[in-house]
C-alpha cells in the first residue's frame, strides 16, 4: 500500500468520524490527517487550534457564559493499513473530556479517557481501558492494608474491551448523553449515531470473520447456512 493509499483510507476513516461530529454538536471543527513521516501510519486527529496541546472541541452547553465553553471533546487515532494492506486498523486511540473551571484562566483538566492501545495485547495489559482522574480514598486504603503505595486513580488501566470491539467516539458521545454530562445536541443525532455504531459493529464482525473463519462458518452453519470452504490450486 502506498502513502496516498494509507491516505485515502485514513481519511475516509475520518469522514466517518466527522459525520458523527456534525451529526451530533454545533461546530465547524473537524478530525485531520497528518501521515508519519515514515510513511506507515496516520495521525485522525480531533485538534481545533491545530494545537496537539488543545484542550480540545468544546461543547458548549446552554448554560454556559456566553460562548465560552466549560467542557472540552478530545479525541486521536494513530491508524495503519493492515498486514495485507487491505483494510484500515486502529493501532492506537485516546477518547478523553476535560473540563476548564477557570473560565478560560487555566488549561482544562481531563476528568476521564477512554484509550486503545493493540501493542498492548503482546504485553498481558487491557488493550481497551479507561483512566479515571479523580481520588478513592477506598482504594488508598486497600494497597495501603498490603503496604504498597497508592498509585493516582488515572495511572490504573480500568479494562474496557478487548481488541476487537474497543470504545468508539460515538460510544463516549452516547455515554455524555446517557450521564448528563452534555445534552446540548443537535436535533435528530441520536439516531445517526447509533446507525454510525452499528455500521461499525458489521464492520468488526467482518474483521472478526475474516480472523477466526473456521469459528465464523460453525456458527453460519448452527443457524442453518450452508458454507462451501475456497478450493486453491495446489498449481498456482
Amino acid at each position: 500500500m502506498t502513502v496516498t493509499g494509507l491516505r485515502t483510507a485514513a481519511e475516509e476513516f475520518a469522514a466517518r468520524l466527522n459525520h458523527v461530529i456534525v451529526s451530533a454538536v454545533g461546530t465547524a471543527e473537524r478530525f485531520g490527517v497528518d501521515i508519519s513521516r515514515s510513511g506507515d501510519q496516520a495521525v485522525v486527529q480531533l485538534a481545533p487550534t491545530g494545537d496537539i496541546d488543545s484542550s480540545g472541541l468544546g461543547l458548549l452547553r446552554s448554560c454556559d457564559d456566553g460562548d465560552r465553553p466549560a467542557l472540552f471533546l478530545r479525541a486521536k487515532f494513530t491508524v495503519e493499513m493492515d498486514v495485507e494492506n487491505a483494510n484500515l486498523r486502529v493501532m492506537s486511540s485516546t477518547i478523553g473530556l476535560r473540563v476548564d473551571v477557570t473560565g478560560g484562566r487555566r488549561q482544562a483538566r481531563p476528568i476521564v479517557r477512554v484509550e486503545f492501545d493493540r501493542r498492548r495485547l503482546q504485553s498481558g495489559r487491557a488493550t481497551a481501558h479507561v483512566h479515571l482522574h479523580a481520588n478513592s480514598p477506598e482504594l488508598a486504603w486497600v494497597y495501603g492494608t498490603s503496604a504498597r503505595p497508592a498509585p493516582d486513580l488515572h495511572a490504573l488501566h480500568f479494562p474496557a474491551g478487548g481488541r476487537r470491539f474497543r470504545p468508539t467516539l460515538e460510544e463516549f458521545l452516547l455515554f455524555l448523553d446517557r450521564e448528563n454530562l452534555f445534552n446540548d445536541w443537535k436535533d435528530g443525532w441520536k439516531p445517526k449515531l447509533i446507525q454510525s455504531l452499528e455500521a461499525w459493529e458489521r464492520m468488526q464482525a467482518r474483521a472478526t470473520a475474516r480472523q477466526f473463519p473456521d469459528e465464523a462458518v460453525g456458527a453460519l452453519e448452527a443457524i442453518g447456512y450452508n458454507v462451501t470452504a475456497p478450493t486453491w490450486d495446489a498449481a498456482v
